[in-house]
């Protein structure tokens, strides 16, 4: 038995682990599982907040994190772009070691997530959705069948492409990756531009924000942040400088290499939540510019991973962080809500409406992040596929597990989850973080995912073997 762990502190469980190494071991777990009536559930980096590779009770986690992380060329266009073929363990980190003169389309913001898990769960970042970069996957299915999955394939292997973005790994293992990364000099530099900084009360930061959505010279992303309850807004444009050109200003927090200083501040950041704001707010004025490094400044949360290896390795760095107050596995209630991007204001509207039954509740607050990304192509996205943009509202409240403050904090995710879709009716619960919201109200959000994938799990053998606690809470059969 091994027990594991959810970044963000509040989900845990003790489950027999499985590793498999190869596709063939992959197999034999599948074959294996099926002899002896057990159900799986598929982990690989593990750097998912909710219930992802949680595994139901009696469950066994198949951990795929060791299996194949190589990556090989199989297609160089004219335009310096290549696309490689991955295995199912190549992490982001990895293509940068590989291909350091490329660079992926719209990642997830660290790099010890694996390909795999960033398709599995249609991430993105401020400019766009990873999975629009990915034009074929094999997915190792529990019968044993080997689909080869791309895009405009016929019959099922084309339905499984359209699907497996967010599929949450309910149908198999994904495994050989092709992605697309485009060319890119080493030392290019992202200029992060604070457009707006002041009171959000007036709601006059969303106008900034949606003009930089807009605005082709910000095209590596925008959004904006909202500290405490209509307390400091701040709308950034994300500019990457032409080949050459020098960056000027500061250097942008959190993007240089010195990781282990990062990961000190997102510690004590957890442990003081209105230090982000203290921080932030005096880094970002309006009118200020500020410099990152490309890489810095695509995987901005690095620290956030090593301040949990710190926490973890129980070394002098441990006790230190300790020491300074910083709570064991940095509990953190850390949730996401999709709209469609014509009803931000009244989203906004209705979460501040929301937290004002709180009182108090604003000084936990570490993040409430806007973005406002293009229209998205995945039925299996959180939201689904959408004709028009996307809105992505991210709220992250630094809690002390067990006590009032998680419980307040989860009590409000869940009355305003409940309610949400009164104020802004396409409102859906993001699947890729934590989840607390009301079953019946999560199952009704989601009720085309549910039916789409049930029927798909169906074809692939995948009932009654690959679960986890995310999709029996989804009600996925």
């Amino acid at each position: 038995m091994r027990e594991l762990k959810v970044l963000g502190g509040l989900f845990e469980a003790e489950a027999l682990v499985w590793v498999a190494t190869s596709k063939t071991e992959v197999l034999a777990a599948f074959q294996r599982a099926a002899r002896e009536g057990r159900e799986l559930t598929i982990a690989g980096a593990r750097r998912s907040f909710g219930k992802h590779y949680l595994p139901a009770e009696g469950g066994v986690v198949l951990d795929v994190s060791e299996l194949d992380r190589t990556a090989d060329i199989v297609e160089r266009q004219d335009d310096g772009a290549i696309w490689v073929r991955t295995g199912a363990g190549t992490t982001f980190k990895d293509l940068r070691r590989l291909f350091p003169d490329h660079r992926t389309y719209c990642p997830p913001t660290t790099d010890t997530i694996t390909l795999a898990g960033a398709l599995a769960n249609c991430t993105h970042n401020s400019g766009g959705y990873f999975p629009d970069s990915v034009r074929a996957f094999t997915l190792l299915a529990p019968s044993g069948e080997v689909h080869t999955c791309s895009r405009g394939a016929p019959g099922l292997a084309g339905r499984l492409f359209e699907h497996g973005a967010g599929s949450l790994g309910a149908f198999g293992v994904m495994t050989d990756i092709e992605v697309r990364l485009m060319p890119i000099e080493r030392d290019r530099v992202v200029m992060v531009h604070s457009l707006f900084a002041g009171r959000s009360d007036s709601g006059a930061y969303l106008g900034y924000l949606e003009q930089a959505a807009d605005d082709p010279r910000f095209a590596e992303g925008s959004g904006a942040c909202v500290y405490g309850n209509r307390g400091h807004a701040i709308v950034f444009g994300d500019e990457l400088l032409a080949p050459g050109a020098r960056g000027y200003g500061p250097k942008a927090l959190l993007t240089d290499d010195r990781i282990g200083q990062q990961a000190v501040t997102q510690a004590l950041v957890n442990r003081l939540p209105r230090l982000a704001e203290w921080l932030v707010s005096r880094a970002y004025r309006q009118g200020i510019s500020r410099q990152a490094p490309y890489y810095g400044f695509q995987f901005f949360q690095r620290g956030y991973d090593e301040s949990h290896r710190l926490m973890a390795a129980g070394g002098a760095a441990t006790r230190v962080l300790r020491g300074l107050g910083v709570r064991e596995r940095m509990p953190v209630c850390h949730m996401a809500w999709f709209f469609p991007r014509p009803q931000l204001r009244a989203f906004t509207d209705g979460y501040f409406t929301v937290l004002d039954r709180f009182p108090g509740l604003e000084r936990y607050v570490e993040q409430q992040d806007f973005v406002l990304l293009g229209p998205c192509a995945w039925p299996c996205h959180s939201l689904g596929r959408t004709d028009a943009g996307v809105g992505v509202f991210t709220a992250s409240f630094g809690v002390q597990r067990g006590r009032e403050s998680e419980r307040r904090v989860v009590e409000f995710f869940r009355e305003f989850s409940a309610e949400c879709r009164h104020f802004a009716p396409g409102t859906r619960v993001s699947l890729c973080k934590q989840i607390h919201a009301p079953t019946d109200v999560l199952r009704s959000m989601h009720e085309t995912f549910v039916h789409t994938v049930s029927g798909l799990r169906r074809e692939v053998g995948a009932t009654d073997r690959i679960t986890s606690r995310l999709l029996l809470e989804l009600g996925v059969v």
